[in-house]
């Protein structure tokens, strides 16, 4: 600084040079504070991606519950014995509650979460849990994201305006149990016979008065009737509510009721392999479909990890391996997998034809009025 300004400007000059680095430097640390939702830059090629990977060496990854999912990730763990893919399985409520408050307390520890939708978007979604998805899948080799390969295109989010979840299957929706030596086969073969006053007092249901599995399957309901066939149905015929999807399969497995809602047909298939619950069917009476798939938590620990994840999952490998094992209602929107569950998979080639989806922003309002229905409903 020139000697010959004055004391006073020489000072003034100094204050604002000062000024302007913290300005700087609070700019720059913005720019990188924990919780950003866009993911930090990192290697271009894939090859480095895959270095970075193996550098991170590890992958957290949470599925929904049942004994497929558990051997799906017992899968992928085979297919990278390099990387340790610490899986935990886990009703997707439960994961919701327990990775909002994770986060609120600074705590960032999963990459993904890979199963059912509906919670991840109800709950996860507008609590800023989650991050975009697309640059990730940008990222990928074009195999896993060729569009001609996938119904619908490559790319389905839950929400287009805020693409944190997506897409892999649909389900089939409105799906109940009916146990067969009670209500004989033959009988009770369309929705409209729900309402039989004749069935009264056969129904058990996992609890009415938030979003799950028995809410989803009276939406799906819904879609196909309307808003007096799903009032006379839970008012009239005096379900018995249960707090788990578990109970309620095990209830009509035992004969102790006859109809259920929101059952838990992993759990049934358990049972039916082990003998148990042969007369057991599963029905669906709804038209709407159930949207499962993958989404990325904010600040993903292991962001290479993720990538390479995502990449053997959305390819032909890893969606076989998906539709082969997770679920007995599993399938993929990859064109090119196995159809291995024909009574629960969609009309894929016309997906279009599917205007509620449920999982998703085209569902929403349609459960949102069917949990106005329910949520005060007799138990």
């Amino acid at each position: 600084m020139p000697r010959s300004l004055s004391p006073v400007l020489r000072l003034f000059i100094t204050v604002t040079s000062l000024v302007v680095t913290i300005g700087l430097a609070a700019c720059s640390a913005g720019a990188t504070a924990p919780g950003a939702n866009a993911p930090a830059a990192g290697p271009a090629s894939w090859p480095d991606i895959e270095s970075a990977a193996r550098a991170e060496g590890t992958l957290v990854l949470a599925t929904h519950v049942g004994s497929g999912y558990v051997e799906f990730a017992e899968k992928a763990q085979k297919k990278f014995p390099w990387l340790q893919i610490q899986a935990t399985s886990m009703k997707a409520s439960d994961f919701t509650a327990r990775s909002i408050v994770e986060q609120q307390n600074g705590q960032y520890l999963w990459d993904l979460h890979v199963g059912p939708l509906s919670n991840i978007f109800t709950v996860l979604t507008p609590a800023g849990a989650l991050q975009p998805i697309s640059p990730f899948l940008d990222s990928l080799p074009a195999e896993s994201r060729d569009a001609s390969k996938w119904a619908g295109g490559f790319e389905l989010f839950t929400d287009p305006a805020n693409p944190v979840s997506f897409v892999n299957q649909l389900s089939l929706g409105g799906e109940i149990l009916i146990n067969r030596e009670l209500i004989p086969p033959g009988t009770l073969t369309s929705a409209d016979e729900l309402v039989d006053p004749r069935y009264s007092g056969k129904f058990v249901s996992q609890i009415l008065s938030v979003s799950n599995a028995a809410t989803m399957s009276l939406a799906a309901l819904m879609a196909e009737k309307d808003e007096a066939f799903v009032k006379k149905l839970v008012n009239d015929q005096k379900m018995v509510q249960v707090e788990t999807s578990r109970q309620a399969t095990e209830w009509v497995v035992q004969g102790r009721y006859a109809i259920a809602f929101g059952a838990d047909v992993t759990h049934l298939a358990d049972l039916q392999k082990g003998g148990v619950g042969k007369n057991v069917e599963r029905v669906n009476f709804g038209q709407s479909v159930l949207a499962n798939g993958i989404s990325v938590l904010k600040d993903a620990p292991h962001p290479n990890a993720t990538k390479v994840f995502l990449a053997w999952f959305l390819s032909q490998e890893g969606q076989d391996t998906w539709a082969s094992t997770s679920t007995v209602q599993s399938s993929s929107r990859r064109l090119d997998v196995k159809i291995y569950n024909p009574d629960d998979t969609p009309d894929y080639p016309n997906i279009g034809k599917y205007k509620v989806i449920q999982g998703t922003a085209s569902g929403d309002a349609v459960l949102n009025k069917t949990l106005a229905l329910t949520k005060n409903a007799p138990r």
